[in-house]
């Protein structure tokens, strides 16, 4: 069940929805092909950019012991840096996919700000499909005005991590991030703000996942509160597994959809719609907020 508490948080636009890599999986290209794992995607990368056989190696231990964020390392710091622009460019830009059906639930149930570690501009697609290219402003930590943005009524996306659009500024590893956010540090310091006032509601998101893994420990969501923020996961998932350390490390309240292994995901759009067709009746109930 979704909460009232959220359900109303959305509605009165205090509550940030926060996309991962699992709402970019929804979505497909004319040839039925879907965007990679976390995993996939530094395999791929892994072959692309790196030269030497140890650094291959070294990746290869990494990626077997899902230590993402030490494999991006590797790959961004030992790679070539033409390729690994070159082929963020082409798995996230050129490769022709889609909105899925859960993009446009998002765009339904309208939060005023939508924020996502993705590379890909498949929630940017969404919104404009909707309602149009001025329908939406959209920031990254190269973009000044974020600030003036949130004190202004229109819907905010925040692609925290960059966009594929520009993939040398894009965040990867550790030290791409520490990196940027020395570079840029205003946009940094008013992301983790807004993170640690407002609810947050994490979907597709694995806390496994290098994107996530960056964002909880260098983002300081309360954890004293008597308020959570929320996460969206399966099941079967490892984050649903560790629902109580979730919640009492970083305050995050686990919500579920039925899995009937550990790849099934045909549940997650119902779910989400759930979510939606409650935002609209208390809407229709009681109003909501321009």
């Amino acid at each position: 069940m979704w909460p009232d508490s959220l359900v109303r948080e959305l509605v009165e636009k205090r509550c940030i929805i926060h996309l991962g890599s699992g709402i970019s999986s929804q979505s497909t290209n004319e040839n039925g092909d879907r965007l990679p794992s976390w995993h996939d995607l530094l395999d791929y990368l892994k072959e692309k950019t790196l030269t030497e056989a140890n650094d291959i190696q070294l990746v290869n231990e990494f990626l077997e012991h899902k230590k993402f964020l030490d494999a991006g390392e590797v790959i961004r710091t030992k790679g070539s840096d033409a390729e690994y622009n070159a082929k963020i460019r082409e798995v996230f830009i050129e490769s022709g996919f889609k909105p899925s059906a859960s993009h446009e639930v998002i765009v339904n149930i309208a939060p005023k700000i939508i924020s996502t570690t993705n590379f890909d501009t498949l929630m940017e697609s969404s919104l404009i499909d909707n309602s149009g290219n001025d329908s939406f402003t959209q920031f990254d930590h190269t973009r000044d005005g974020l600030l003036d943005a949130i004190r202004s009524p229109g819907t905010i996306l925040v692609k925290m991590h960059g966009c594929a659009k520009h993939s040398s500024q894009t965040i990867l590893s550790r030290s791409d991030y520490f990196k940027l956010r020395k570079k840029h540090r205003q946009f940094f310091e008013l992301t983790s703000s807004l993170y640690k006032v407002n609810t947050v509601l994490f979907i597709g998101c694995g806390i496994e996942d290098p994107d996530i893994n960056l964002l909880l420990e260098n983002n300081n969501i309360e954890t004293d509160s008597s308020n959570p923020s929320y996460a969206l996961v399966g099941s079967r998932s490892y984050a649903y597994k560790i629902r109580e350390s979730i919640r009492s490390q970083y305050n995050i309240q686990v919500i579920s959809y039925e899995q009937e292994s550990d790849n099934d995901h045909t549940k997650f759009s119902e779910k989400l719609c759930e979510l939606a067709d409650k935002v609209d009746e208390v809407r229709a109930k009681h109003g909501t907020v321009a």
